[in-house]
């Protein structure tokens, strides 16, 4: 005996028609997208393509992806030298930064009293006045203690701007941080520093790998406080590099474009590679302020 099969609805999966106002968005991201990556894009083809080939077709492909423009770069003028001089101002800023920031927000935290209060405001004040109104004596100062014109004077102008938001930043997270822990490791025989760095300090490590990210891209692409700070007797930074480039040799794009991705690449590989460590920190930094 057999039974004839039942009919059986079919399970269809409806697709969800997108609203105006979705595909509206949709459209406006998709431009500033375009927008953001043509230009990178653009550079990254023609540092691979000749004068002759840029000038006769701006908007060809190269022919190849040989590496001679870069090694030219590097042999005709001094980026080189400047690539130098932006590993050490970002290298040595944030090593200052870790080694004095995180401390000096743990203790506005756990002094507390009204001194505390009035130091945290005093840095809080720093990210209220203008790089430009600081500069001219800012200036001053480094001429007259002989730091004018060497990466010294760069680090501790970075280190003196970027301080007053590592305190904004990481006061914020230490208020989310037990005191328990800390009474724990005195009881176990710990100094001030000791449960710092041994018990406190790991506890930040969310907070302070959103700090470092924000302030080496931040080190890098600066080109204001290095222009003002060194000499035109210095090779400068990447981007002081670049910018010397174009008014001496506006007549080899090619090097030009060249030297804008050497000077990319590192903060798109930086970011990508620290996305998640990024948000995760502002995130549970958002929360715990």
């Amino acid at each position: 005996m057999t039974r004839s099969p039942q009919a059986r609805p079919e399970l269809r999966k409806e697709r969800r028609r997108l609203t105006a106002g979705e595909v509206a968005v949709m459209a406006v991201l998709a431009v500033l997208v375009l927008a953001v990556s043509f230009p990178v894009l653009y550079a990254l083809l023609n540092s691979f393509r000749s004068y002759a080939e840029i000038t006769k077709d701006p908007m060809g492909l190269p022919t190849g992806l040989g590496l001679d423009n870069y090694v030219r770069l590097f042999q005709t003028t001094d980026y080189g030298e400047a690539l130098l001089n932006t590993l050490v101002i970002t290298g040595g800023t944030l090593v200052l930064l870790l080694a004095i920031v995180p401390m000096a927000a743990w203790g506005i935290e756990r002094l507390g009293g009204r001194s505390s209060r009035w130091i945290y405001l005093l840095f809080i004040a720093g990210l209220m006045i203008p790089f430009q109104v600081r500069m001219i004596p800012l200036v001053s100062s480094m001429n007259q203690v002989g730091l004018y014109s060497t990466l010294t004077s760069v680090i501790l102008v970075h280190l003196g701007g970027a301080a007053s938001f590592g305190i904004l930043l990481y006061c914020s997270f230490i208020k989310g941080v037990p005191r328990e822990v800390e009474e724990a490791a005195e009881v176990d025989g710990a100094g001030r520093l000791r449960t710092f760095w041994s018990i406190v300090f790991p506890m930040l490590l969310p907070v302070t790998s959103a700090f470092v990210i924000i302030q080496a891209l931040s080190l890098w692409n600066d080109f204001f406080i290095p222009l003002v700070f060194l000499d035109a007797s210095s090779a400068g930074t990447i981007n002081v590099a670049l910018s010397r480039m174009v008014g001496l040799l506006t007549s080899q794009w090619e090097l030009i474009y060249t030297g804008a991705i050497l000077a990319i690449v590192p903060s798109v590989v930086l970011f990508a590679a620290f996305q998640r460590y990024f948000i995760k920190g502002m995130s549970i930094g958002a929360v715990k302020g």
